[in-house]
Formats: structure tokens, C-alpha cells, sequence
């Protein structure tokens, strides 16, 4: 449903107040539209973003489950729950959260890289990694050299798995 232009208004102010970095004015008016709009998942979403950046993860997932609880389309509450929950040492939940992200919005290139980092360094799967990066690198519009070396490197490991286990 559409919101009412002071929400829109509001929302806008509380971005501003976020870019300029004044982190407390922000954190209360996206709790404010929060509450005062139940149905809008953008608050939520920024307010957990700002949780991530000051290291309150249990708070950061909270809040993010949250916005994706009111919005189940919200592909970058799902890349930020997924960072979230990384950062708790939860990496399943977090590997749900990104293919959540990339189910909804096929093209996010950032929630393919986070899920490329978090199969190759947290849960030791590096052909669903090396897919991920490709298909970040596929998206991403720019070439990305530290993703392609880390392609390359993923490889070559593959490359001497699958011979060892053809020996």
C-alpha cells in the first residue's frame, strides 16, 4: 500500500540525518516511523543498518527480522539480516537470509559476493562459492580484481581436489 507523504517526509529526514552521521537523531526518528507506520519496512531496514555499523548484531537481527517480518519482498533487509547473522556466528541462518536476498532480487550483485564470502570462509563450500563470486562478477557491472583473484584462487582448489579425488 502506498504511505502517506509524511511518512515519505519523515523517512527522508531520518536518510539525512543517517548520511550527515548524526547516528542518535536518526536511530530514534526510524524507531518513531517504525512504530508509527507498522506496515513499512524501510525504518526498520535503515535502523538495522545503522545497528550493523555500530557492532549491536543481536540487535541489528532483531530488528531485521522485523522488517522483513512486515516486508517478505525486502531483498536488502535480507542481505543486511544475513550480515547480521555472519557476524553472530550463524552461518546458516545467514546463508538463508542472502539466498532469500538473491531469490527476491536476482540481480543484488552485493548479496551474491556476501554469499560467496560466507560459503568460501565460513562454511567451507567453495563450489557454491565460486559460483556466487561468478555470478557477482557477472553483475557487478565494474571489474572487480579482488573477487577475481579470489575466483581464480577457488579454482586452482578445486581444480587439485577434483584431481585428487579422480587418483
Amino acid at each position: 500500500e502506498a504511505l502517506p507523504s509524511e511518512a515519505v517526509q519523515r523517512f527522508e529526514q531520518a536518510v539525512v540525518h543517517m548520511s550527515a552521521g548524526d547516528v542518535a537523531t536518526a536511530e530514534r526518528e526510524f524507531l518513531a516511523i517504525a512504530e508509527a507506520y507498522p506496515t513499512f519496512s524501510g525504518p526498520l531496514l535503515n535502523l538495522g543498518i545503522l545497528q550493523v555499523k555500530a557492532g549491536k548484531f543481536e540487535d541489528a537481527a532483531k530488528t531485521l527480522s522485523s522488517a522483513v517480518e512486515r516486508n517478505a519482498n525486502n531483498a536488502q533487509a535480507f542481505n543486511q539480516l544475513g550480515i547480521a547473522y555472519r557476524k553472530l556466528g550463524r552461518f546458516k541462518d545467514a546463508d538463508g537470509a542472502y539466498q532469500k536476498a538473491v531469490q527476491i532480487d536476482p540481480n543484488y550483485a552485493i548479496a551474491y559476493l556476501n554469499l560467496g564470502v560466507l560459503c568460501d570462509l565460513y562454511l567451507q563450500q567453495p563450489e557454491r562459492a565460486l559460483e556466487a563470486y561468478e555470478r557477482y562478477l557477472a553483475l557487478a557491472g565494474a571489474p572487480d580484481e579482488k573477487v577475481n583473484g579470489w575466483v581464480t584462487e577457488l579454482k586452482k582448489r578445486l581444480g587439485s581436489e577434483r584431481s585428487a579425488r579422480a587418483e
